[in-house]
């Protein structure tokens, strides 16, 4: 398996893939958009140089599936995988969309459920909440977008305007609506979301899978974040039940938040 390196912004160069790509690779699999940073990856440039290749292009699509379009034939994907949860839909739901033709061999044996892709019995509810999300999503997505980009942009323009040394992770403009990944200088992210949920808000210091682990984030690792600035990040994440009044919530608390972190850190002198 080879992994491939990002840029600043956590974008992976198409050509470095097909540098990558030998007699012997079978599978090309990029994350559509990072659940962490935001950057929403250059999908068609990617799978330009696998249909040339004819290798298989598989993408992670849990963080994009209902929240901005994903189109399997205008992307090019051979097959992608999402999940219920990121469009509000029940946790512990997720499909695999397979292009026709595409082969497939099973890790679990033993049962044909799922055209004997995947045994197990179907949680039925789930998969009929999981439809009903994906109809949701579907309908609103375009006015979620909208809404929910206006808030980031309004949470964002706030913070860089009210508090000095803050860093933007990922890129600037191609991200996801609702994802604001920002670095804090001298202080720890942990400590302002300690703080923050005092005050009755919720934010995060990293993606949700990465929440039990104790260590810096691989993601902000590789795109060379200095590691003053990866201990200082936090994650807010934005969705189609959030509000302006939440938003200036946050901007009326954050900035005393980090003034007195700042006052008590040995960084900041």
């Amino acid at each position: 398996m080879t992994i491939l390196p990002v840029d600043r912004y956590g974008f992976v160069d198409p050509e470095s893939i097909k540098k990558a790509i030998k007699k012997t690779t079978v599978l090309v699999s990029i994350m559509h958009a990072n659940n962490e940073i935001g950057t929403i990856q250059k999908i068609r440039d990617i799978s330009n140089i696998t249909g040339e290749a004819g290798i298989v292009f598989h993408s992670d699509c849990t963080a994009t599936a209902g929240i901005i379009p994903v189109d399997v034939t205008g992307h090019g994907f051979d097959c992608i995988s999402f999940s219920a949860q990121q469009m509000y839909g029940p946790k512990g739901a997720a499909a695999l969309y397979l292009k026709r033709g595409t082969r497939l061999r099973p890790i679990l044996q033993g049962g044909i459920q799922e055209s004997g892709k995947r045994s197990g019995t179907e949680n039925v509810a789930a998969i009929a909440g999981f439809g009903q999300a994906a109809r949701l999503a579907k309908s609103q997505m375009t006015g979620n977008a909208k809404k929910t980009a206006a808030l980031r942009n309004e949470l964002s323009d706030g913070i860089m305007n009210d508090i000095s040394e803050v860093v933007l992770n990922g890129h600037p403009s191609e991200r996801l609506p609702g994802n604001l990944h920002l670095s804090f200088k001298y202080i720890e992210g942990e400590s302002i979301i300690l703080l923050l949920d005092s005050e009755g808000i919720a934010a995060s210091s990293g993606s949700s899978c990465a929440s039990h682990a104790l260590k810096s984030s691989h993601v902000l690792t590789a795109i060379n974040t200095p590691v003053e600035l990866v201990n200082g990040s936090i994650l807010f994440s934005l969705g189609k039940y959030n509000t302006s009044g939440e938003v200036k919530k946050v901007l009326k608390v954050l900035p005393k938040i980090v003034d007195k972190l700042r006052q008590m850190s040995p960084l900041c002198r």
